[in-house]
Formats: C-alpha cells, sequence, structure tokens
C-alpha cells in the first residue's frame, strides 16, 4: 500500500497471483494480464495504490515450468475456475486498506460482482503498450 486516499477516490489496484518467487525475479518475463513490476512502477508514479499479493501455493512442479518457461498463462482454461475463497480474501485484504472504488491494473476480465464486499471496480488498465 502507498499513499493515501478519500474513501471515494478511484485508486490503482493489482490483485496479483498466484505470487511466485518467478515474479519477484523475472523482470522480462510475465505469465500475468500485468507484470508486478510493472504494477508497481505504476503505484510509485501515481503516488498511491494497492498491490496484493496471493500465495496460492504452487507445486515444485508448477515452479520449474514457470522457470522452464513451458507453463501456461495465469488465464488460460487449464487453470481452472476461480477459486471464489481467494477472490474473497483479496477483497477484504482492499477493504482493510481503505479501497472502495478502484481501477484494476490487468486485462478486463469477467468477475463476479464486488458489491457484496463493498468495492466497485471503475476500470481496468491493460499492461503497458498492449
Amino acid at each position: 500500500m502507498k499513499g493515501e486516499w478519500s474513501p471515494d477516490a478511484t485508486v490503482p489496484v493489482r490483485v496479483h497471483e498466484p505470487l511466485s518467487v518467478l515474479d519477484a525475479l523475472e523482470l522480462d518475463r510475465s505469465l500475468h494480464s500485468r507484470s508486478l513490476d510493472a504494477s508497481l512502477q505504476h503505484i510509485a508514479a501515481h503516488g498511491s495504490g494497492v498491490a496484493v499479493l496471493l500465495n496460492c501455493g504452487e507445486t515444485a512442479q508448477q515452479l520449474l515450468e514457470q522457470f522452464e518457461g513451458t507453463a501456461v498463462p495465469a488465464q488460460a482454461p487449464e487453470r481452472g475456475r476461480m477459486d471464489l475463497r481467494t477472490y474473497g480474501i483479496g477483497a477484504q485484504i482492499l477493504r482493510e486498506c481503505g479501497v472502495q472504488r478502484m481501477n484494476l491494473m490487468g486485462a478486463p476480465r469477467r468477475m463476479p460482482s464486488m458489491a457484496g464486499y463493498g468495492l466497485e471496480v471503475a476500470g481496468f488498465m491493460p499492461r503497458p503498450n498492449a
């Protein structure tokens, strides 16, 4: 979390999952719609924002596939459905950080309503140069 904002402000937000050690080490290659590094740079330049890092328990095999470059992107059908428990945890963290309205850093995607968490998605911010 960086900076401060009023309750009605639109806050840049990146919810990044699954968090892998490789996401922090590899700046040039990302299997996500927006890299962790690019998201943190945007928050720093904007002066405020939130990055929520969720660890979803990758296996050693999944980490090896990421390292070798054979892993599928996070949004690929092979990942299966969104785990609503993880989704809810991310939403609760954002509320605890004081976020109510946000611009999500990442590609637009279909997601469950956030109204039940008192959150509103104002828009999406795709990968820079995408």
